[in-house]
């Protein structure tokens, strides 16, 4: 077996069956030793991590390079790019190029090879870390160009699963930005060392030095001239040390100026063709070189150019990339030479069809300026690209930039509109999305004439237009319908990442249904619309949504029975989707009814389907579990929730994470950081307020009401609360009021006793607000409230006479001019109280409570 050299040792060629995709660039023939720097790192090494900061160009890779040479230890080596801005995408390539140390390590490939992979891909490269077998080498790991990550879930991910590794790595980051402040400690091992540009910046001994192996003997008024001229800026030192002269400029105009004149001018037509054709691909390898420039000696081309300049690097195994000074230096020369981008964009986009990868596909399409021709790349992108979690395909859609897209490209190609408007919807830019919408209704018949599947998803796409309810969109229904030539068999809804957007409450997920709630037949009218589009996953919904009524009107035997009906109407078709929100409503109702033994198992058994099935859905079942042990104030779940990798701070409140922000605001308001949660309850308002989510509306006011009152600001308090009851009693809903128990007890009491007065002229009905407050006394006695570390009392709040009579009253079943007449109480008005008083047939309380 023969042996092979990686970073300077001699390895087994079976230990590089995967490690040479993530070998380190080759260094150029020419390079200057600096071997201060060298130095410089490797006494920063000692710390094991090491954060390389500094511009581009001033010499991060290749004075990494040198370090590398001279340390002598196995290396995999990751080169990022913008596209690498995903959490599923970044872990697969770091947990690949982990696996590469010990490529026959077969726990570690049945980790990365796990088709959940994507849906958790923190929670899998852990795993995968913790599969490595002790290791009797030395190694570093290189990430290169960090910079380009910005995603908040990796940037907070990446020091715990970094720190993870064996004590046998070295981290190297390499980025153009400074240190994250999450990046500031990794743990017991401290802060990484760090490494900036003045460490970088060439000396003046060391320009001296450089220029001398160049066969360039500067004097010294020279060499102090180069170091002004470029601040000791390594590829400003380069430039110049392959100049004739010496001159000042920006970076980019010194390094346009000495290649334009000392070497673009000298190499062949041939050669700079390959550079103008393949720099339209920010990374690219062989195969697509050879088929971009039309050259089958690609890789010899490469090779060289990466050999002989520090222009072109290879970031890992076939895969080069161009220094970006470069990058920006070929696209200027390939438009001034009419080189034809739209159509190597458009060879490029074939590449990736080719290869399955879809997303690359319709990013170079895009690219290309095509946009009449790009509507097959937008099914294969929608219907056919293997996705994770709802929030990994925001972030997909996130590094298409469709905000800068020229208005013509949504005029030729209209179904665009079908994906920039699920975009902006899933990400809470809600005047962007309505934008989209509107355009997407005047292009109808236009979008009738492509594939039939459009028509099908803009019919989807209106079903989340908040502007009107759900009943309203049905009656109207055929005005999509008529387009439609034939339903996709199994529902359309189906084929996407998640017909919910993997949130845990049926009836407000991807929209708030509560309207159907007030349409009699409300249900018998959605399946003979919007049915078809769920396929088999209608089966269960149908009797699904009136149980989480019935849920949120506390009438929770009704639920429990409704949601059996569903659990029985799955069929093995149906998706993780549906078996989930079974699952979360099911735990929900049992605990609500204190039958502890039955809710435990029913919640293990889902934590069991999700690690097993459902992996994308382990934030939000994690945000449940939080939640449940926030009721009580917990201050140690509070605490574990917002250390979690993925809970980040939000410019704006985004529909997929907005389960996940209610843990939040409950954690912070458990550690009594009011003024975070304040304004994160105060977005959450406004996001429920403008996409019309009335529950969401409701809970968040609810949680305003309890911090406010808690906070001594009694009025505002009552005011939040009263926005609550406004908005859910139509629907006669109150059970995510009196969730809150001990905290909104008093703040009910408050409104209770203000609508009592004889001057009272709002729309809060009294035996509405009773009942609410009485489900609050019921959940006072179990549950101290979220605000009960603000001072609030854990004790139940005194109640009058007259409401203990009430409680009384409706425990024995009484109807309400029942009780009326014995309170003297007036018979309640409202028609949505007066329609749940009929429904429940005058079953007592404890039927309704259980």
């Amino acid at each position: 077996m023969t042996d092979r050299v990686v970073s300077g040792e001699p390895i087994d060629q079976a230990d590089l069956l995967l490690s040479g995709k993530f070998a380190p660039a080759t260094l150029p023939d020419v390079y200057a030793p600096r071997l201060r720097v060298v130095d410089v790192l490797d006494r920063a090494a000692r710390k094991r991590f090491v954060y390389v900061s500094a511009p581009a160009g001033s010499g991060k890779t290749v004075s990494a390079l040198l370090w590398l040479r001279k340390a002598k230890q196995l290396t995999v080596w990751i080169g990022l790019d913008r596209y690498d801005d995903v959490p599923s995408v970044f872990y697969k390539q770091l947990a690949t190029g982990l696996y590469s140390v010990q490529p026959g390590n077969e726990a570690m490939r049945s980790v990365l090879e796990n088709p959940a992979f994507t849906h958790s891909p923190v929670e899998h490269t852990v795993s995968l870390v913790a599969e490595m077998l002790p290791l009797d080498k030395r190694y570093v790991l290189v990430l290169d160009d960090l910079h380009l990550i910005e995603n908040r879930e990796i940037v907070k991910s990446l020091p715990a699963v970094l720190k993870r590794l064996p004590g046998a790595f070295t981290v190297l980051l390499l980025s153009r930005a400074g240190l994250p402040e999450e990046w500031e400690s990794f743990g017991a091992v401290g802060t990484p060392a760090l490494v900036d540009a003045v460490d970088l910046r060439f000396t003046v001994d060391e320009i001296r030095s450089y220029f001398d192996s160049l066969g360039r003997f500067l004097t010294p008024d020279e060499t102090r001239l180069v170091h002004a001229a470029t601040d000791g800026w390594a590829i400003g030192v380069a430039a110049l040390a392959k100049s004739d002269t010496v001159t000042r400029g920006s970076s980019n105009q010194l390094f346009a100026s000495f290649f334009e004149e000392q070497v673009w001018s000298t190499w062949p037509d041939d050669l700079r063709a390959f550079c103008m054709a393949t720099s339209v691909a920010d990374r690219f390898d062989f195969e697509l070189a050879e088929l971009l420039s039309g050259r089958f000696d690609a890789a010899e081309v490469m090779d060289e150019l990466a050999r002989t300049n520090t222009f072109l690097s290879r970031i890992h195994g076939e895969t080069y990339q161009y220094h970006h000074l470069f990058r920006d230096f070929l696209r200027e020369k390939a438009s001034e030479d009419g080189i034809d981008r739209s159509a190597l964009c458009k060879r490029a986009a074939e590449y990736f069809r080719a290869k399955l990868d879809y997303t690359q596909a319709l990013r170079f399409w895009l690219e290309s300026g095509d946009f009449r021709g790009m509507d097959t790349y937008l099914l294969l992108y929608l219907y056919e690209n293997d996705t994770g979690s709802v929030a990994d395909s925001a972030d997909f859609m996130g590094t298409l930039a469709l905000d800068e897209l020229p208005e013509r490209a949504y005029r030729d190609c209209p179904p665009l509109h079908i994906l920039a408007l699920w975009y902006d919807y899933l990400t809470g830019r809600r005047e962007r999305f309505e934008h989209h919408l509107d355009e997407l209704y005047r292009a109808l018949p236009r979008i009738a004439a492509f594939d039939s599947r459009f028509i099908e998803s803009a019919t989807l796409s209106h079903s989340i237009d908040h502007r009107t309810t759900i009943i309203e969109k049905a009656k109207k229904f055929s005005e999509f319908s008529r387009l439609i030539k034939r339903f996709t068999p199994r529902g359309l809804a189906t084929t996407l990442a998640s017909f919910t957007q993997n949130l845990p409450y049926p009836h407000r997920s991807n929209v708030d249904y509560s309207a159907i709630a007030l349409e009699e037949d409300g249900m018998d009218l959605l399946g003979k619309t919007f049915g078809p589009l769920l396929g088999t996953e209608w089966c269960y919904v149908y009797p699904l949504i009136p149980a989480c009524f019935a849920y949120e009107r506390n009438r929770l035997c009704e639920a429990l029975a409704g949601i059996e009906d569903a659990r029985r109407a799955l069929v093995p078709e149906n998706k993780e989707d549906g078996r989930i929100c079974i699952g979360i409503m099911r735990h929900a109702a049992l605990w609500q009814m204190n039958r502890a033994d039955e809710a435990a198992a029913a919640l293990a058994g889902l934590e069991a389907y999700v690690e097993r099935e459902a992996s994308q859905f382990q934030h939000n079942l994690l945000a449940y579990k939080a939640k449940l042990a926030l009721f009580d104030g917990d201050v140690r779940t509070a605490r574990a929730w917002l250390e979690e990798y993925f809970v980040t701070e939000a410019d704006r409140i985004e529909l997929v994470r907005v389960f996940q922000h209610f843990t939040t605001v409950r954690s912070l308001i458990v550690l009594k950081r009011t003024e975070k949660a304040e304004k994160l309850l105060d977005a959450l308002l406004e996001f429920g307020r403008g996409f019309v989510r009335p529950l969401d509306v409701a809970e968040a006011a609810t949680l305003k009401a309890s911090l406010l009152w808690a906070c001594k600001r009694k009025d505002e308090a009552v005011s939040a609360l009263t926005e609550a009851l406004e908005t859910l009693a139509p629907y006669g809903f109150y059970r995510v009021i009196a969730d809150e128990g001990a905290s909104i007890e008093p703040v009910l009491k408050s409104v209770a006793d203000r609508i009592a007065r004889a001057d009272y002229d709002g729309a809060l009905d009294r035996a509405y607000v009773q009942e609410a407050l009485l489900a609050s006394h019921d959940r006072a006695k179990r549950f101290g409230g979220v605000a009960v570390n603000l001072g609030t009392s854990d004790k139940p709040v005194k109640l009058s006479r007259q409401q203990k009579l009430m409680l009384e009253l409706l425990a024995r079943g009484l109807r309400n001019a029942e009780i009326a007449e014995e309170t003297g109480l007036p018979f309640p008005r409202s028609r949505a109280i007066r329609r749940l008083r009929t429904a429940s047939s005058g079953l007592p309380m404890r039927w309704m409570l259980c």
